[in-house]
């Protein structure tokens, strides 16, 4: 097998293939928003396309760093494995990781700090390549059970949340005005203090979306924009990619009620799964528990030049 930067006369392979075997962030459609990214195929060994992977790279103070692409949470790899033997298919995937950890490490690189897909639970072949392997985590929900299993399986507080949100008549709608969506999350992180790549933001926003990939719902108050949620999906799962808050008009259940909406949403249009895509955050993390979903680990590698490593170790210990 072999791993090789993709070039044009595979794209629409490599496009039919992330779309059957991986997620809407493996997509050429999303990859194709971002500058300085590069798409690596996996080639097994009669030179066929059988899976991939990409790389964000860019440069901040003199370093080179591999990482993802901005609001992209994992960067695969995606693979199609034609075993059925469940021994066969841990090796294949084995092989195919130790490939991909080796050509990783011979990157010329200053730091690389990427996710695994969510299936990718052994890490071993990043490990024994002297990466550090960190757990993230999310909160999934399993959207093949009823609404009414849905809303019970929730804390009280979040049920509590939304009931306000409705006493209050607070109204929710879907919305195809992302400006709405941008407004709000702008306010959010400049409340936070928080930077945000607005470049992006507006390419997911306007030149990615639409009604086959993406949907936004909107809670209002007094005909006011509240609090927002908007999320991408493919074939089997939405994901809670983007959220916003007005404190200016600010209801304590606006937000639980979009993403409510949200959630029932994904269940109408035949979406397996919900997910959050959760934070670290102990606050957030918190609120997207409340909601009921399974928790889930995910896997971010890291390495970096030693010397480098070693600094890092002092400002970024969570990580190195």
């Amino acid at each position: 097998m072999e791993i090789k930067k993709l070039s044009m006369s595979y794209v629409e392979k490599y496009s039919e293939l992330s779309i059957e075997q991986g997620s809407i962030f493996n997509t050429y459609q999303w990859l194709k928003i971002f500058d300085n990214l590069s798409i690596y195929g996996i080639f097994d060994d009669g030179d066929n396309l059988i899976g991939g992977f990409h790389l964000y790279k860019e440069r901040k103070f003199g370093l080179t760093i591999y990482r993802n692409p901005p609001f992209t949470p994992f960067i695969g790899p995606f693979v199609k494995i034609e075993a059925q033997n469940p021994v066969n298919i841990t090796n294949k995937y084995r092989e195919i990781l130790s490939l991909m950890a080796e050509f990783l490490g011979k990157l010329n690189y200053s730091i690389i700090s990427v996710s695994l897909g969510r299936n990718i639970i052994d890490t071993l072949p990043f490990i024994w390549k002297k990466f550090k392997v960190i757990p993230g985590y999310t909160y999934i929900l399993d959207l093949n059970k009823s609404l009414d299993d849905l809303y019970k399986n929730m804390t009280v507080e979040r049920r509590n949340d939304i009931n306000k949100a409705v006493r209050d008549k607070l109204t929710v709608k879907r919305i195809n005005d992302f400006n709405i969506i941008k407004s709000l999350v702008l306010k959010t992180f400049s409340r936070q203090e928080k930077g945000i790549n607005e470049y992006y933001l507006n390419k997911i926003l306007f030149d990615f979306a639409n009604d086959s990939n993406s949907f936004a719902f909107v809670t209002f108050k007094d005909e006011k924009p509240v609090a927002g949620a908007f999320c991408v999906y493919d074939k089997l799962t939405t994901y809670y990619l983007l959220g916003g808050y007005d404190y200016e008009f600010k209801h304590h259940g606006a937000g639980a009620l979009a993403l409510w909406k949200a959630i029932e949403y994904s269940k109408e249009i035949g979406l397996k799964y919900f997910d959050f895509e959760g934070s670290m955050v102990p606050q957030i993390e918190k609120y997207f528990r409340g909601f009921g979903g399974e928790l889930k680990p995910y896997f971010r590698i890291n390495k970096a030049w030693l010397p480098l490593e070693v600094l890092l170790k002092f400002y970024k210990r969570e990580l190195f």
